[in-house]
């Protein structure tokens, strides 16, 4: 089941510029209240206008259920949707923050980013609108072992503040991966598995039959994978990561 009609609003998303956040369109961000960070959406045929967001339940435990229960689109011909459970493609969960990609309804290969931090329970702080390659599309993978040979990229950064968490999502035609630098996170080992990479670093895994995470300590940041892929290919990915020092990060090669 795809998207469905809503029956409650909490709080609407208003557009106007926000500063910190980037996408490689160059598309104006919009700052909605309480500081949750949103992305202008991409044109597309159905263009949303509005992301509309409602108080999760008590029982939204995880990210992914809060998602479920807080996201609505309003498009510009009227039309709203909500997502259901079988349009969260993965949820990657680190200590305090969380990383949850769901499938966007005005295009196949459109998503959304949510960004999720804990205190008493998870707090929605952000929202990236991605779009998936065209088809005449080239893409630069600069080093980066990614599963596709063409996708589109973008990057937020998660608030204002100096070191602040920063994610890179690179979308393909049917999958999307998120690469996060984020503030050093405990890993949850009993919910995780270690595994050795081939560049002696020690990563933390996660994995379902529809997604999968990894994780590992850098100093004193954590990174965080997540993406609906093979926990395979996360370790691929990661073993062509550089240091987070590293001005290029997430790229091991210059443009």
């Amino acid at each position: 089941m795809r998207f469905v009609k809503p029956m409650t609003i909490i709080v609407l998303i208003s557009s106007c510029l926000l500063s910190g956040c980037m996408s490689e369109t160059e598309e104006p961000v919009v700052k909605p209240p309480a500081d949750v960070k949103s992305v202008k959406p991409v044109k597309e045929k159905n263009e949303v206008e509005e992301f509309l967001i409602k108080e999760p339940s008590k029982d939204a435990d995880t990210p992914g259920k809060a998602a479920v229960e807080q996201i609505q689109l309003t498009f510009k011909n009227g039309q709203t949707a909500v997502p259901t459970e079988d349009d969260v493609l993965s949820e990657a969960i680190l200590g305090q923050k969380a990383v949850v990609s769901l499938h966007a309804p005005e295009a196949q290969n459109n998503y959304i980013i949510l960004f999720y931090e804990r205190s008493n329970r998870w707090t929605l702080t952000g929202i990236l609108p991605v779009a998936g390659p065209s088809k005449s599309e080239r893409s630069k993978s600069r080093g980066l072992k990614l599963p596709f040979q063409t996708f589109k990229k973008n990057e937020m950064v998660w608030n204002d503040e100096k070191d602040a968490s920063t994610t890179w999502t690179f979308t393909g035609k049917q999958s999307i991966i998120t690469v996060s630098k984020l503030s050093q996170q405990t890993i949850d080992d009993k919910r995780s598995a270690s595994v050795t990479l081939s560049n002696g670093i020690t990563a933390y895994t996660h994995e379902t039959r529809r997604e999968a995470s990894l994780s590992y300590q850098d100093g004193e940041q954590t990174v965080l994978l997540g993406g609906n892929v093979p926990l395979a290919s996360l370790k691929i990915l990661a073993e062509s990561l550089p240091s987070v020092n590293s001005g290029l990060f997430p790229y091991p090669e210059a443009e």
